[in-house]
């Protein structure tokens, strides 16, 4: 039997947990970064929206979703501080994570758009009889723009995820409107596929520089060639000419190397920023169970880690700061008070005497007699500043009619006023003590007695109480 009960409590309780578990409610809280505007929603459990709510009031030990959106990871690092008044001091906080806090190799010295290292056509313009001179030019001038294009690609993409209020697709448009911009016939449409238009973009990079070697190789054997088939005497300035000629050629093959590895590097670079910004989210969201009356969300946006390195700067600089406020309603809260209360037991509390005739009379204490109460505050959480709810409380009379005294039992609705519903008004039922006649004597009977104070008594009997109240401390 033992055995059969404690299976039945455990699966009561599992049942119980489980029915709680499936109440607990949802919302969202939604946050917009390029227009600054926030919303609170009420979700089901399939996270569609039931209805859209005025005030960030939400049910307690609800699940609340906080959803950033259009947050630039490349450019905006969120930095959080969660204040719980009533359950905790001091916000551990949350933060998330920059998406690109490891990146450093994008961060060097080669965002700048000074790509003229090749020097000007017209280098070639005292080789004009020699083989390859011809093609030379020409290659040169391709040569150039095609890196000067890659740098405008490079430049667009770092200065637009540096920028917090472009989105994620406004960047992407950006990036292909300017490769697209390049009418070069053998190159792809970057909107159809940016990653084989930059395959195409290195290859004719390389089959450029294969193209311009071969021609400076020709030129440079020209020149040999011609040095050493003259049969006539070579006068010093052509001598001279033909040296700079082979030094002109010679720096531009170092400036060959040169350019086209940067440009070479600066396409990978693209490359790999073009694949991350594919994969990263302009959207970032947070689950907290709200337990407190009372939370504060504050949201930091600062540079990113990814900004910081480019700038070369290690402070973060605040671009805006952001408050998301709630207030939970529901649950029971129970704190104490000290009031002041005004009590009145009505025709239920006399004063009884005996005149001069010897008849017994009754004076009712209908007046208010001032107590000084301690009492038990109940509410269910409706807002910061207002409640209602009830009071149970002990009072002691402080005035000095010794005919009405002891503790009286108190109850009653109350009103909560102010910051954790310090302040109460509260009125209702009191139940104290109150004189009553003895030995079968009652108001208007004769008698030889002088006094009655010895055939009186204390009984408790209902009244009512107004008061005034001011907690102490929370109860839970």
């Amino acid at each position: 039997m033992k055995m059969k009960y404690i299976k039945t409590i455990s699966i009561l309780t599992i049942l119980l947990t489980s029915s709680l578990s499936f109440a607990q409610e949802r919302y969202r809280i939604t946050y917009d970064y390029a227009t600054d505007k926030i919303n609170y929603l009420h979700i089901d459990k399939n996270n569609k929206v039931i209805d859209t709510l005025d005030k960030p009031k939400i049910k307690r030990n609800s699940l609340v979703e906080l959803k950033l959106s259009n947050v630039n990871p490349f450019a905006v690092q969120v930095k959080t501080d969660v204040q719980e008044e009533d359950l905790i001091n001091t916000g551990q906080g949350f933060n998330f994570s920059s998406l690109l806090g490891s990146i450093n190799s994008f961060t060097g010295d080669n965002i700048d758009l000074n790509t003229s290292n090749l020097p000007d056509s017209n280098l070639f313009r005292s080789e004009g009889g020699s083989r390859g001179s011809a093609t030379a030019k020409s290659s040169v001038e391709d040569l150039n723009n095609q890196i000067t294009n890659v740098a405008a690609l490079k430049s667009t993409l770092i200065s637009n995820l540096l920028n917090p209020n472009l989105d994620k697709a406004t960047i992407m448009e950006n990036l292909l409107s300017t490769a697209d911009a390049d009418m070069d016939a053998r190159l792809p449409s970057a909107q159809d596929n940016f990653y084989m238009y930059l395959a195409k973009v290195e290859k004719s990079i390389k089959d450029s520089k294969s193209q311009l070697e071969s021609d400076i190789s020709a030129m440079s054997k020209d020149i040999e060639t011609s040095a050493t088939d003259s049969e006539k005497a070579v006068s010093r300035g052509e001598l001279v000419s033909r040296n700079i000629a082979m030094a002109d050629l010679q720096r531009l093959m170092a400036d060959l190397n040169n350019s086209t590895g940067k440009s070479l590097q600066s396409l990978d670079e693209l490359r790999s920023l073009y694949t991350i910004l594919e994969a990263s989210n302009f959207e970032q969201t947070y689950d907290y169970e709200l337990s407190a009356d009372k939370v504060n969300i504050e949201l930091k946006f600062v540079q990113s880690d990814f900004s910081n390195d480019i700038d070369n700067d290690d402070t973060s600089t605040t671009l805006k700061t952001r408050n998301i406020k709630m207030f939970s309603k529901g649950g029971f809260k129970i704190n104490t008070s000290v009031a002041m209360t005004l009590n009145n037991f009505g025709n239920n509390s006399n004063d009884y005497f005996i005149d001069e005739s010897g008849v017994i009379g009754a004076d009712n204490n209908d007046f208010f007699v001032p107590n000084l109460s301690t009492m038990i505050n109940f509410y269910p959480f409706i807002g910061e500043n207002f409640n209602i709810g009830g009071s149970f409380g002990l009072s002691i009379p402080i005035s000095g009619n010794n005919n009405i005294s002891g503790v009286n039992f108190l109850l009653g609705p109350s009103l909560f006023f102010g910051s954790k519903s310090r302040l109460a008004l509260s009125g209702g039922v009191a139940y104290g003590p109150v004189q009553r006649l003895t030995n079968g004597l009652e108001v208007g009977d004769n008698t030889n007695f002088s006094s009655v104070d010895n055939f009186t008594k204390n009984v408790y009997d209902f009244g009512y109480y107004f008061g005034i109240s001011f907690s102490l401390f929370d109860l839970n």
